[in-house]
């Protein structure tokens, strides 16, 4: 089994690690099928009571791997919709440990987090307007609702990255702490979350997000992706 995804439980939390540093932690096809598979058992175990995600090396993820748009475009079922949907779908508490960079999914993933602890001087990036492709993981709807819709257009239509202090700042970021101590401190706060009631802490989070919208929203983006990167000659028309 390929190692760049890393998972173990550590009592009830499961602990996920996005292990491919000399790539930047670039999420590949087979690495966003094994995340979409861990999310969807995470969300049916009764003995996994909360999330944590982290990426290993020197940052938390620089996004889609290049390389791996030879595989688009993509459709229900194929890897990248599947992960996009588990992880709007997971009603148990994710906890995501940012440091380094967080780019393109690793930024926009971060919208779905229940809470996030990043360092001061991490860079999230979303440069989807200089790839000439839409935002992905329903960002194009949830970003604005999170810091507000002169921020989200700083970072979606200026393709500004913005620091871990500018996200804890403007309240996306739920709490910094340094590099060294982060990863400790989210699997900390996952075993925290792990404890409150599942079926009410999953009613709850369904009420704080429209989930319709946000899957519909997804889906349109990533039409809008096939659409970007087929007229582009970056992927192949198929199915």
């Amino acid at each position: 089994m390929s190692r760049t995804i890393i998972e173990e439980q550590d009592g009830d939390v499961l602990r996920v690690l996005i292990n491919r540093p000399e790539k930047r932690n670039a999420l590949d096809m087979d690495m966003f099928e094994r995340m979409a598979g861990l999310l969807l058992r995470a969300e049916h175990a009764p003995d996994i009571g909360a999330v944590m995600l982290a990426g290993t090396g020197d940052g938390f993820c620089a996004g889609h791997d290049l390389q791996a748009f030879a595989a688009w475009p993509q459709c229900a079922g194929d890897p990248v919709p599947r992960f996009l949907h588990a992880l709007a779908g997971l009603h148990k508490p994710l906890v995501v440990a940012v440091h380094g960079w967080a780019v393109g999914i690793g930024a926009t993933l971060l919208l779905h987090a229940d809470w996030i602890i990043c360092t001061h001087d991490a860079r999230i990036h979303m440069p989807f307007i200089d790839l000439e492709i839409a935002p992905e993981a329903g960002s194009s709807l949830l970003l604005a609702q999170c810091i507000g819709p002169a921020r989200a257009k700083r970072m979606l239509l200026a393709g500004e990255p913005i620091s871990g202090q500018d996200a804890y700042d403007w309240g996306w970021v739920t709490e910094l702490d340094t590099s060294d101590h982060i990863a400790d401190s989210a699997v900390e706060r996952a075993a925290r979350l792990a404890a409150k009631s599942s079926a009410a802490y999953g009613r709850i989070k369904r009420w704080l997000s429209p989930q319709y919208e946000v899957r519909q929203r997804i889906d349109e983006e990533i039409d809008a992706i096939n659409t970007a990167l087929i007229k582009r000659g970056k992927a192949n028309p198929r199915r």
